[in-house]
């Protein structure tokens, strides 16, 4: 049983994305972590060797099938490796999941036919915890033993039950489907050469944040998709298409459920600019009942049943994977990234156990990069500060520069990090 191959069937989500995989839509995503001191390697890779037993799932290589693509479980270790270039911008499909340090950083990069932001979040919560455990608080773990530590807590059982469920299949029906806006505004900057993708972080203090949102009635998240909306609008106020944010949202705590699989479906709120000039407040009334009508289950079985139509099409099954991969791209062009000017992604809390906190200095979270969808942003936050994150294909950084004077001038400071030169 040795030479056992095992293999696992791509989610709904993950046969899109791992067809359309190019290097100016990588599909790759990042989360990173700062500690107060360097990376110790030798410990990086005990704890990297622990965790792919306990999650072999995230440890495949795709593959090329007859109709569709696979994953397969891999013969080898996770890619570790020191970072060299810019992030987000290399995916392998032999390495999906790649573990990344520089000096005091920790990061993955992960392809989102392998899961999506909560599901890496999980794995990254336990990446860092267990490296922070081994390093400061516990002599060296026994990797003899993992199995049996990982049988004995559960885990194993647990994990293993959940991560091969593809739960758009299980949520599928056949209702009406969802409307959205066909074609978006897109942001008239031309792209940079490929392979480059700067980044800007602003370091924000959650109280502050928290003081000007209590202001306006409504959330943080909500409150800085605002912001978002009103630099957009302001500075594409003759944008003759709607200005379109799509919004990932975590479909597990709507149907109760858990998986280290993709489960997630985007919401596009818009804002038409050739209506006139919007208030703070008028943008941020409108999330308030957007958010209110579409973040139901009722809505997410129609936004599912789009989502799967595609995939669905018995014309599409029936086709090789090869003909297929010539055109899924304008399929998910048309069906996706046409519709969205934007995306803004909120990870929420990285929640670590208390006696973990005082090693670690900072979080950030980076969206994959998009041709079409040229500047995203990216939140994460811990107890004290959210981080705010711009990846951006451009060499023009007006839209970072302006959000984060728009929320200076209300007494929100920002640190800000770049990598821009």
């Amino acid at each position: 049983m040795k030479n056992e191959k095992i293999w696992y069937e791509l989610d709904a989500f993950a046969k899109t994305y791992s067809s359309i995989i190019s290097e100016g839509r990588t599909t790759c995503f990042r989360l990173s972590a700062l500690f107060t001191e360097n990376i110790d390697i030798k410990i990086l890779k005990e704890v990297s060797n622990f965790l792919e037993k306990k999650y072999p799932f995230y440890n495949s290589e795709l593959k090329k099938g007859i109709f569709w693509n696979y994953l397969q479980q891999k013969k080898t270790h996770f890619m570790i490796r020191k970072e060299v270039t810019y992030p987000c911008t290399d995916i392998r499909k032999d390495n999906p999941l790649r573990i990344i340090y520089f000096n005091n950083k920790i990061s993955i990069e992960i392809a989102h036919f392998l899961t999506d932001g909560k599901g890496a979040l999980l794995f990254f919560q336990d990446l860092i915890e267990k490296y922070l455990e081994e390093k400061y608080f516990c002599e060296k773990i026994n990797f003899q033993k993992i199995e049996e530590i990982l049988e004995s807590s559960g885990e194993t059982e647990k994990i293993k039950k959940n991560e091969y469920v593809d739960l758009y299949e299980k949520y599928l029906k056949k209702v009406s489907k969802e409307t959205t806006i066909k074609s978006a505004f897109h942001l008239p900057i031309k792209i940079l050469e490929k392979g480059q993708y700067h980044v800007t972080t602003g370091e924000i203090s959650i109280n502050d944040l928290k003081a000007e949102s209590k202001k306006y009635g409504t959330t943080i998240g909500k409150y800085l998709l605002a912001v978002y909306f009103k630099i957009l609008l302001d500075r594409y106020s003759q944008a003759k298409n709607p200005i379109v944010i799509g919004v990932p949202v975590d479909l597990r705590k709507i149907f109760e459920e858990t998986t280290y699989r993709n489960f997630f479906i985007n919401i596009t709120p818009s804002v038409d600019a050739s209506l006139g000039a919007y208030s703070l407040s008028e943008i941020i009334t409108y999330l308030d009942n957007y958010f209110a009508l579409k973040i139901t289950k009722k809505e997410f079985y129609k936004s599912i049943y789009k989502a799967m139509n595609p995939i669905g099409n018995m014309i599409i099954k029936s086709v090789p994977y090869l003909i297929k991969r010539l055109f899924f791209p304008f399929i998910f062009d048309y069906y996706g990234e046409r519709g969205y000017t934007t995306g803004f992604s909120n990870l929420g809390i990285f929640k670590v156990d208390k006696k973990y906190e005082k090693f670690l200095k900072g979080l950030r979270f980076l969206p994959p990069p998009s041709k079409r969808c040229k500047i995203k942003m990216g939140i994460i936050s811990d107890n004290q500060k959210i981080y705010v994150n711009f990846g951006n294909l451009t060499a023009n950084y007006d839209i970072e520069r302006d959000f984060f004077i728009y929320l200076r001038k209300r007494g929100i400071k920002s640190k800000i990090i770049t990598n821009y030169s």
